[in-house]
């Protein structure tokens, strides 16, 4: 559980920060956001071949576990 009197500071913190912010400023800093992460190249760890490699990766460790 959190402290009460922390909760309350970060309440207000975030407050203050919120008051810095002009709406159209904040609406254009998303949109530049949304922008660049759109950019990022896509990473796809999971894909079917990887998959398929580590799987057969893993069998190959297991039957040499077997043969010992």
């Amino acid at each position: 559980m959190s402290d009460p009197s922390f909760d309350e500071l970060k309440r207000r913190e975030e407050q203050k920060r919120e008051k810095c912010w002009d709406p159209l400023q904040r609406w254009l800093v998303i949109q530049e956001m949304i922008t660049w992460a759109e950019s990022l190249p896509n990473v796809r760890r999971n894909t079917p071949a990887r998959c398929l490699e580590l799987q057969a990766r893993l069998a190959a460790a297991l039957a040499r576990r077997v043969e010992e």
